[in-house]
């Protein structure tokens, strides 16, 4: 697909508003092509005497007034457009980030789509609006002053003058294009300078407490440094463009001056027509110094094009539009392996295991051991194997995304929290009529007794809800999967900030609702004592499988785990510690 593809939107509804602007900037240009032939012909009347200079004054009074409204409207419909390209643009970004695949802000970050939807944005406009307005100067002056000149006096004359201007111009084009590489790689380091800082400002907290001050400003400094240094080859580009736009065009001025002024002397052509060659040379040269300016805006535009057109070319999960929901079923997985993508080790291997409808099975296992990469190919978050996962007899491959997704409640293990209220947090959006109360589920994730009138009042949490506590953050989260109600539901981790008596009461609420097949990886292993079964991960591979008092009869990998979050909680008792990993307030 064309990297121009993304113009097309913007065309469809206001190109004709564009072009109308173009055209009056054509017809401003058109004008200025006869102020010289004007100036030349009064200064004439002055030279030898004539009557008649009152009506040049009047010609350019109208010429002045006719210029004025033109660049106004042209300048109105052309940049007016523009913006519009530009909200556009944003809003087309914006909807295609929401549904390209979660590895590429795994891999990437936020910051390069921030860097996309803010810098590389504004600099495509700024190519569009006032890049246009000089190309199209350029162009128009740079050729019809040249016929105009020749006209004037005589084409080899006009040659002469501009001698210089086509090895200016290939300079120009020479160096404009190293620029437009550099700038991309310039433009990339921003991006990471811009997702860097967002990382250090998110983290804050835990960079104050750990006296990680210096630290972080010596990991900031050399990204800085980075962009620094690309930033000054841009710049040193630049310098050169300054000299060769701004100072070699003068040459032209230089041979006219002397050429034409050796024909006044042997009267072979008038002031006036001197005057005119003058103001042709101006329209020239006014527009070729512009190129400078011009080949910079439009190398950043191109390096920002380039961007853009990468990031919109990545595929997008096209969830539907579909509202229905899957029927409460087994879960399979046959021999199930898998790798992320920028990785050749699997984090699964050979997973083979037969889930019950409406069982509650635990997960358990060390770091990296696979157990959220399961819930995430079960979301289809990533390209799940085919002929691996079943939903039923069915492979979730071939089931709709918004099917499979509406039936399926997620609580991650990080916290996601909007600025919004915190019912709203809780509901988020979920319209489906099959949910249910707000007030249930507040109940069941043990809101109740510390967040019941913050719930109601429908005030705004700070950012990431800055001003809740860990726990209170995770029990809205686990409200929010409670509150969807679907057939099937996925708790990561979910308890690791509550303290003893929330979490206590929340798993006893987990299987009062609706009969739901309830999937949850707990590092807390009293948590899972009420599983029906019990799966314990290692190396990516389902090692032991049993209810929690089978796994401790078998003194194998759970009973490992087990014995050692009781050793590290009496060690914790032992020292003063609550036992608790959380006290709300």
């Amino acid at each position: 697909m064309s990297k121009f593809f993304l113009f097309n939107q913007f065309f469809k509804g206001y190109g004709h508003i564009y072009l109308l602007g173009v055209c009056m900037l054509i017809a401003i240009d058109i004008l200025f092509l006869w102020v010289p032939k004007l100036t030349g012909d009064a200064i004439n009347t002055l030279y030898y005497g004539k009557e008649g200079l009152t009506h040049y004054i009047w010609l350019f009074v109208l010429v002045a007034v006719v210029v004025t409204v033109l660049k106004f409207s042209s300048r109105h419909l052309l940049l007016g457009s523009i913006r519009r390209f530009e909200f556009l643009l944003r809003r087309r970004l914006f909807d295609h980030a929401l549904y390209i695949p979660t590895a590429y802000y795994e891999k990437n970050g936020p910051g390069k789509v921030m860097a996309l939807m803010t810098n590389d944005v504004t600099t495509l406009r700024v190519s569009l609006g006032l890049g246009v307005m000089i190309f199209v100067d350029a162009i128009f002056f740079g050729i019809f002053s040249f016929f105009l000149m020749a006209k004037q006096v005589s084409a080899q004359l006009a040659m002469t003058i501009l001698t210089p201007m086509p090895f200016i111009v290939v300079a120009m084009l020479v160096l404009s294009r190293r620029m437009r590489r550099k700038q991309r790689e310039a433009q990339n380091t921003y991006s990471d300078l811009t997702e860097f800082a967002q990382e250090l400002f998110l983290g804050m907290p835990v960079i104050r407490a750990f006296n990680r001050e210096l630290t972080s400003l010596h990991r900031f400094i050399g990204t800085n440094r980075t962009n620094y240094e690309k930033n000054m080859k841009v710049a040193l580009l630049d310098a050169l463009l300054a000299p060769v736009t701004y100072v070699a065009p003068f040459i032209c001025y230089a041979i006219a001056i002397y050429v034409c002024g050796n024909l006044i002397i042997t009267n072979e052509i008038t002031v006036g027509d001197f005057v005119a060659i003058n103001g042709y040379l101006i329209l020239i040269i006014g527009p070729i110094m512009g190129i400078g300016s011009l080949a910079s805006v439009l190398q950043k535009g191109f390096a920002s094009l380039d961007r853009l057109s990468d990031f919109l070319a990545l595929p997008e999960e096209v969830p539907g539009d579909e509202t229905d929901e899957l029927a409460p079923a087994p879960l399979q997985v046959r021999h199930l392996t898998f790798a992320y993508p920028e990785t050749t080790a699997p984090v699964l291997q050979d997973v083979t295991v037969d889930i019950e409808e409406g069982a509650f099975i635990g997960i358990v296992g060390g770091p990296g051991s696979g157990k959220s990469t399961l819930f995430k190919l079960l979301l289809r978050l990533y390209d799940t194997p085919r002929g691996t996962l079943y939903i039923g007899n069915e492979d979730i491959t071939t089931i709709p995304l918004s099917v499979l997704r509406r039936s399926i409640a997620y609580v991650p293990a990080e916290t996601f929290l909007l600025g919004t209220s915190i019912a709203d947090n809780i509901t988020f959006g979920e319209e489906a009529s099959r949910h249910i109360t707000l007030e249930e589920a507040a109940n069941r994730s043990a809101l109740r007794r510390d967040l019941w009138n913050r719930i109601h009042d429908n005030a705004a949490l700070r950012e990431g809800g800055a001003d809740l506590s860990g726990g209170q953050k995770q029990r809205i989260n686990i409200a929010r999967g409670l509150y969807k109600n679907a057939p099937y539901l996925l708790l990561d981790d979910s308890f690791s900030a509550l303290d003893t008596v929330s979490a206590a009461g929340i798993i006893k609420t987990l299987r009062s609702g609706r009969r739901q097949t309830l999937l949850f990886i707990s590092q807390r292993l009293e948590a899972l004592r009420e599983a029906d079964r019990i799966l314990v991960f290692k190396e990516g591979r389902i090692v032991e499988a049993g209810t929690h008092e089978e796994l401790l009869s078998r003194n194998g990998e759970y009973c490992r785990l087990y014995a050692q979050q009781l050793q590290g909680a009496t060690q914790g008792n032992s020292e003063g510690a609550s036992g608790e990993t959380e006290v709300n307030p």
